[in-house]
């Protein structure tokens, strides 16, 4: 019904309804499975002006786990067939394919009714159009959005009942899941994969200007000597020392700053701690011949034209094997710079998960589905395909970009160097201030050449004004 229905209204919704590929490890390799998903053409039914990158969310969580203890049997679930309508958006939606290849073969009488968001294609639309999904996975950003669409459920039944083991998370990863749950410890969301960062380097570039390779356990003071010493104009060309994707960056925010105060609901970045952050990372773009270019991605700057030194942001390391392939291109990792006095204390956390709607009629087929996404036989699977796997599992995290040509030999372990930190106090407006910190924060700075008490004051001055337009509405 949610797809005929769907096709009524919109246009037409990949449906992964036959097992025509065997779902192993070769529906991983790159290019996964071969069907096509077609996406859908939307016309906007509502809006809901939150932004999607990043974390959002309210609280401190209760540490208490319902599956601390020696988890339970798991409860026999019924076997006739059914179709989980299933809707992806963000950085997950690359899985759809292989997700769906795997369930196929794992449980066949699930089938997944798969839609694809992005562009045109909004969840807002889709539930203002009356089809809501059983299942969805979506990126950590969109909290907020799914909290106020009502499409998130506590799962903590659901955990007990299909004797899901929560102690077999990474650190914090627990912790930080409850701290979206609006203080009251519930397990509205389950994350599927980690998202750390690390320092990717182009070892061509420091070969050719003697300067020694970046370590691991830098400090982000130390690595802007070493960016200074690659900047360089060399026959012609402007090599840049180190550039940073603003959006991750920010939102993994190191230090455990809050964005918006929790009891006020005003921006809060009047302080010492967000000086020091703003001032430190946005000194690489006061280096002379370092300047911050937005015409172009530091993804492409690095990869592409391969005059970026050092870059982090989201890892892209699937794409590296064919940019090596078409000109040389040598490069290796280091673990992500701390701040001087916080090392290991890690990041803030932001990954992708998935959600189940309290609507949903087959709640424990998209529990199934989960459990089954998150075993330390998936989880390695996607490990070797360079994701980041959230389990413990030491053959998981050995095997890590072992499918991927080209990898051996690279400092991989440097990504489990950046670990999840504890969850830094939250709102339903950190998506908003976070979007200012990169346009009016970082880029007032390091474009409009500002000082940081002025980009600081025009930044807490836009967020304000968002929120209180946020709230008119």
């Amino acid at each position: 019904m949610f797809r005929a229905n769907l096709i009524q209204a919109y246009g037409t919704v990949w449906n992964h309804s036959e097992p025509t590929a065997a779902a192993n490890e070769s529906d991983f390799k790159q290019g996964g499975l071969t069907m096509s998903i077609h996406r859908l053409r939307l016309s906007a039914v509502t809006l809901i002006a939150v932004a999607m990158a990043g974390c959002s969310g309210g609280g401190s969580p209760k540490p208490a786990s319902p599956a601390a203890d020696t988890p339970p049997a798991k409860a026999e679930i019924s076997t006739e067939p059914v179709t989980l309508n299933f809707y992806t958006e963000g950085n997950s939606a690359v899985l759809a394919d292989q997700i769906g290849g795997l369930i196929t073969k794992k449980f066949p009488h699930i089938k997944l009714n798969t839609t694809v968001g992005g562009g045109n294609i909004k969840i807002e639309d889709v539930v203002g159009a009356g089809q809501v999904p059983d299942l969805i996975s979506y990126s950590l950003g969109g909290v907020t959005k799914l909290k106020e669409l009502q499409l998130v459920s506590d799962l903590t039944p659901l955990i007990k009942k299909h004797g899901f083991d929560l102690t077999r998370f990474a650190a914090g990863v627990e912790e930080n899941v409850r701290s979206f749950s609006d203080n009251d410890g519930r397990f509205i969301l389950m994350p599927f994969e980690l998202n750390n960062n690390a320092l990717f380097y182009n070892k061509t570039i420091f070969d050719k200007f003697g300067v020694a390779y970046p370590k691991d356990g830098m400090t982000w003071e130390g690595l802007l000597d070493v960016a200074k010493q690659v900047t360089r104009m060399d026959g012609g060309v402007q090599y840049k020392g180190f550039r940073f994707e603003e959006t991750n960056l920010v939102f993994k925010n190191q230090l455990g700053l809050s964005f918006v105060d929790p009891k006020t609901l005003k921006a809060s970045l009047g302080n010492d701690g967000w000086k020091r952050w703003l001032s430190t990372m946005t000194a690489f773009h006061t280096i002379p011949g370092n300047d911050l270019d937005t015409k172009i991605s530091e993804k492409d700057e690095f990869m592409k034209v391969q005059t970026l030194a050092m870059r982090t942001g989201p890892n892209f390391m699937s794409e590296l094997p064919a940019a090596v392939g078409k000109g040389g291109f040598d490069w290796d990792v280091v673990s992500l710079p701390d701040f001087q006095g916080f090392e290991g204390k890690g990041s803030q956390f932001n990954a992708p998960y998935f959600a189940i709607p309290p609507t949903s009629k087959y709640k424990d087929q998209a529990f199934q589905v989960i459990d089954y996404m998150m075993s330390d036989e998936v989880q390695t699977i996607m490990s070797k395909q360079g994701r980041l796997p959230i389990v413990k599992s030491d053959k998981a995290k050995s095997e890590f970009g072992t499918g991927i040509d080209g990898l051996k030999g690279k400092n991989l372990q440097a990504f489990f160097k950046d670990t999840v930190a504890k969850p830094a106090p939250a709102t339903i407006y950190d998506t908003i201030a976070k979007t200012s910190m990169v346009k009016k924060g970082i880029r007032g700075i390091a474009i409009d050449r500002k000082d940081v008490n002025t980009a600081l004051r025009e930044t807490e001055e836009d967020i304000n004004k968002q929120i209180e337009a946020a709230k008119a509405k």
